[in-house]
């Protein structure tokens, strides 16, 4: 073989590989070292204009940084916002309260716990990163205003200074992110709303093909729910992020909320057709699967699911003819089993007949608010969305709220005694951390596990910053060398956050590592100091750690017990409400409890099972007692055993019993006999009332199911507790 054969035959069976592997580096690799290097210019940058300023704490504008830095543009322009606005009003709080009591330590301590303790509560109770404002505004009070309090007449200085360091982090941060390989929020919600779409297709044409519902039907639906918030979450960041991401926010918002609307319309179908075949009417469950089927395949392109907005567009109009023809499909369908069903049958087939109707109405306007995107949004579509818009109501615990606040002020209180009985020189530090860690992990969904995980990285940080202070730093003549010194433990930690198993570990290290940088405007590392300091630190996360293990309530059994009481409470509401409790009110409300209860990003993991299951049946039930509701409205007069059944549903989800429950499944029997009536028959329109008969035939088989958490056993297994 000739040398110009060897080498053809090397690149012929080594490009490929090369390709390959270099592609599988630009899609996994590549953005996190992306971000680590963001993250390294920026604390440089930040540390640059610090020193340039002459600042007295460049580390606080690196740390700044630090805590701000995420992988998306739209992420660091809100988080940046939010911590400008903490900040603020922490520091004015610090000018107001030394005013007050800057010779009384014990006053200013109260005032001070008080202060730390509305701001966890607040933290709890709003989204996103405006949770983070209250945070902030929290333990800036610790940062500003204890430092204050041993020298009062230099409290303005203190918060201007703080104030100038954290602009300089905020500044270096978007800038960097914003102009440096940029990564848009609106990209990566594109593509979850693409692969949503997707997903939620090829679940619903896998249902209509085969005749058994997959195992795998309710986790994919637990996880439609974690997409949900998460793409909630996205949306509140990338508002500020360019002009298509505010042009669409309420689009998406809208287009959430009704994805919400169908995900549980499928669930409650899909419950129907697992009821029915389990008790042996295949010819039913064949019956609706045929009609499914023709609405699978109206968003259906080539094969498949529509995998863009435009591809939905002609999924929308395909839905759009299915709507038109669905009465008669129906009534073809209806015909070809009327000589073989009973009455009882008859309704099973027109409960699953009215869901399917349901389920094509929202699955068709979902589509077209999704299709819309292909379009350009117009002043009077924006009007619109912005009507059609729902308004997020808050829905939390006020006990659970009321302790995270209670543990926040309990943690400064101890921090606070230890550092004026012992007159501790680092106790300003151990107060500090101890309150950021009791505030900050308030929202965690396991805050337990985040203070450990937090804990080993500020381990590994204190390490680090030794190596920094007393070996690197020493040799380091002038910034490029200042650089290499403090280089190592930014990218390490900066790589620990890029995965999410070590991101607080990364978080940990991040903090500690610059609280204890060994150089301000000079280089003032001092062994016994750095050592009483280190020690402070760890005291205090552990103190934190402590303290979520003694008030921790996202885990026990007792919140999710409290939890599921609070999801029942909706559909007692939607009972009872003088107005009925609407649609997605009932949606928001119910997944907002989820969330705060910590068990979205758990919702698919067994130790959730009892609050998934209690989710699903809220969702399953309130929606058709709603629906119910409104069905009665076209009524003069509400027949007495309508209030009956209606009060009775309130009782079984007010009070799981089984006493209750048997008084509910009486009561709906009761209420069908009653619309059966020749009398009934004669007041009501034939339409009206086989929509109330579809409705309570749906409410009566969900409670009969033996796998509900209102089932029999179920409802024992609860007495017995």
């Amino acid at each position: 073989m000739t040398s110009i054969q060897y080498f053809r035959t090397f690149y012929r069976l080594t490009l490929p590989s090369l390709h390959s592997a270099w592609r599988e580096w630009i899609s996994e690799d590549a953005p996190v070292i992306g971000y680590m290097l963001k993250v390294l210019l920026a604390c440089l940058l930040a540390m640059w204009l610090s020193l340039r300023f002459e600042l007295d704490q460049p580390r606080t504008a690196m740390l700044t940084v630090a805590i701000v830095m995420q992988s998306r543009s739209g992420m660091v322009f809100a988080k940046s916002y939010y911590r400008l606005i903490g900040t603020l009003v922490g520091i004015v709080v610090s000018f107001i309260l030394v005013a007050l009591f800057a010779q009384e330590r014990v006053p200013f301590l109260l005032y001070m716990a008080l202060w730390i303790g509305l701001c966890t509560a607040g933290s709890m109770i709003y989204r996103n990163h405006q949770s983070y404002a209250f945070v902030l505004a929290g333990y800036t009070l610790c940062i500003v205003g204890l430092p204050a309090t041993l020298a009062p007449g230099q409290t303005f200085n203190i918060g201007i200074t703080r104030i100038s360091e954290i602009l300089i982090g905020l500044f270096s941060a978007t800038l960097i992110s914003d102009l440096i390989l940029p990564q848009r929020m609106w990209n990566m919600m594109l593509t979850s709303v693409r692969s949503r779409f997707r997903d939620f297709s090829d679940l619903l044409r896998t249902t209509a093909v085969n005749s058994v519902i997959t195992p795998a039907s309710e986790p994919a639906l637990l996880r439609f729910i974690g997409d949900i918030f998460r793409l909630e979450t996205f949306r509140a960041s990338a508002v500020m992020e360019n002009d298509a991401s505010r042009q669409n926010r309420l689009r998406l918002s809208q287009m959430n909320n009704e994805f919400m609307q169908v995900s549980t319309s499928f669930h409650a179908f899909e419950q129907l057709l697992k009821r029915q075949s389990k008790h042996g009417r295949s010819d039913i469950s064949e019956a609706l699967l045929s009609i499914c089927r023709q609405l699978a395949d109206s968003v259906t392109i080539d094969g498949r699911s529509a995998r863009n907005e435009q591809e939905a567009l002609l999924v929308s109009k395909q839905l759009s003819i299915y709507r038109s023809r669905f009465t008669q499909t129906a009534a073809s369908v209806r015909r070809e089993l009327i000589g073989t069903l009973s009455d009882q049958n008859r309704i099973a087939f027109d409960t699953g007949v009215e869901l399917l109707e349901r389920l094509t109405d929202e699955l068709h306007i979902y589509a077209k608010t999704y299709s819309s995107f292909a379009t350009p949004e117009n002043q009077k579509m924006a009007a619109s969305l912005s009507k059609q818009a729902p308004r997020q109501a808050m829905h939390f615990d006020t006990l659970a709220v009321a302790l995270a606040g209670l543990r926040g002020a309990l943690a400064l209180a101890i921090l606070s005694a230890v550092w004026i009985f012992t007159d501790w020189r680092s106790g300003i530090e151990a107060i500090t951390l101890g309150v950021i860690t009791s505030t900050l992990f308030a929202t965690s969904p396991s805050p337990g596990h985040t203070v450990k995980q937090f804990f080993i990285g500020a381990m590994i940080g204190t390490i680090l910053a030794y190596f920094c202070n007393f070996h690197w730093l020493t040799h380091a003549q002038g910034f490029l060398m200042l650089t290499i010194a403090v280089s190592p433990g930014i990218m390490l930690a900066a790589w620990l956050t890029t995965r999410p198993s070590t991101a607080i570990i990364g978080s940990g290290m991040f903090m500690v590592y610059l609280m204890h940088i060994g150089f301000n405007s000079t280089y003032n590392a001092n062994p016994v100091i750095f050592i009483n300091d280190a020690i402070a630190d760890l005291l205090a996360v552990l103190l934190s750690g402590a303290l979520f293990s003694l008030i921790d309530l996202s885990n026990s059994q007792w919140s999710k017990l409290r939890t599921a009481q609070s999801l029942r409470q909706l559909v007692v509401a939607a009972c009872r409400e003088a107005l009925p409790l609407r649609r997605a009110r009932l949606e928001s409300a119910a997944r907002e409890l989820v969330q705060r209860a910590g068990s979205a990003q758990r919702i698919a993991e067994e130790q959730d099972q009892l609050i998934a299951d209690w989710l699903l049946s809220t969702l399953e039930i309130g929606h058709a007692v709603i629906a119910l509701r409104e069905y009665l409205q076209e009524l003069a007069a509400v027949p007495a055993p309508m209030t009956r059944c209606l009060d009775a549903i309130a009782n079984l989800y007010d009070n799981p019993t089984a006493a209750h429950r048997h008084d509910a499944i009486n009561s709906i029997d009761s209420a069908m006999q009653h619309l059966s009536t020749d009398a009934m028959r004669l007041v009501l329109m034939q339409a009206t009332r086989h929509k109330l008969m579809t409705m309570l035939h749906f409410i009566h088989s969900a409670l009969l199911d033996d796998e509900s958490v209102l089932s029999a056993n179920a409802i024992k297994k609860m007495e017995n507790r």
